[in-house]
């Protein structure tokens, strides 16, 4: 579990909501942009959800959480923030692009000089 801060308020949420969040986060502040978006949370064991306004010019904090209470479930919920439209593509590891980043060389012969006889 983490714990984010914002706008002087504690939200408890799971590590993949958290670590998502601020990724997200930064994206949206490196593109000059804000954005609302809606996080899962926990408030007193009960699950709820917290809208929150990222990007230029608002802050988070993120840290650990201890908690004896089991984590929920909130898988989904991670899933949407990494779908945002500027969520980072992942990286393979081994440094190729991820899964849906291909590129294409491709020379057009605008100028017609690949037809011409040498």
């Amino acid at each position: 579990m983490k714990i984010v801060s914002y706008a002087g308020q504690q939200l408890v949420t799971t590590d993949d909501v958290a670590d998502s969040l601020v990724t997200l986060a930064a994206a949206i502040a490196s593109e000059g942009e804000s954005d609302a978006v809606e996080i899962p949370i926990l408030v007193n064991g009960a699950e709820d959800c917290a809208d929150l306004v990222v990007g230029v010019g608002n802050d988070l904090l993120v840290g650990p959480h201890h908690s004896d209470d089991p984590e929920p479930d909130f898988a989904a919920h991670a899933a949407r923030l990494r779908a945002h439209r500027l969520y980072p593509d992942p990286v393979d590891s081994d440094g190729e692009d991820g899964p849906g980043d291909w590129h294409l060389d491709v020379d057009l012969d605008l100028d017609g000089s690949a037809s011409k006889r040498h």
